[in-house]
């Protein structure tokens, strides 16, 4: 073989190094799991800003979530309709490492379930929420739950989600912008990695 010959399966075989590892961290990204860094207000005291969360992309179906899960999911209507739009959307995360906050395209929040389908969300005007004729009382929950901008009693619809934010008086949710489809949620949070103070599951 030529020296010329060499050089190119030596550039070749570096090339395979850097590219499968490069190759299956993408693809465990897109399809295995997500460490987003939490960027909201709205979780505490579950969540701050600057905590690093493991997310677990194959809890993504009513199947696997349940109320009072924690979950990642698109924002402004934004659904995945398939391996394609996963793709697609992580090339999108790439590119919005480079441009800045106000210009990024996707949009994600962490909220917690509320809400399966069927399932009738009332809010008085007091902020008490009521969950299937049950006063909602949990220690996550951090102020009063004004009921903003939907009509109640609600009954969640089929393939959507009722979520709220944990910080009630500050978070936008379901109280907003209504039930989430099924479609735009990622994953369900299951870790909290850093800081390493308070490492543990999300709950």
């Amino acid at each position: 073989m030529s020296d010329k010959g060499k050089v190119f399966r030596e550039i070749l075989s570096w090339l395979l190094v850097i590219a499968i590892p490069v190759v299956l961290v993408f693809v465990l990204n897109v399809k295995v799991f997500a460490l987003p860094v939490i960027d909201q207000s709205s979780m505490h005291n579950t969540l701050f800003e600057g905590d690093l969360v493991y997310v677990d992309r194959f809890a993504d179906d009513l199947s696997s979530l349940k109320r009072e899960d924690v979950i990642l999911f698109l924002a402004n209507g934004r659904e995945k309709q398939g391996l394609w739009d996963e793709i697609s959307l992580k090339f999108i995360d790439i590119a919005d490492r480079f441009r800045p906050k106000e210009q990024k395209v996707n949009e994600r929040y962490v909220k917690r379930i509320i809400g399966l389908p069927g399932d009738v969300i009332d809010i008085t005007p007091e902020g008490a929420v009521y969950i299937n004729g049950e006063l909602e009382n949990k220690s996550y929950v951090v102020g009063l739950t004004p009921p903003r901008d939907q009509t109640y009693p609600l009954t969640v619809p089929e393939g959507h989600l009722f979520v709220l934010g944990d910080n009630r008086e500050i978070s936008k949710d379901s109280r907003n912008f209504g039930c989430i489809s099924i479609k735009s949620v990622e994953g369900k949070v299951r870790f909290l990695l850093w800081p390493l103070s308070r490492v543990g599951t999300v709950k």
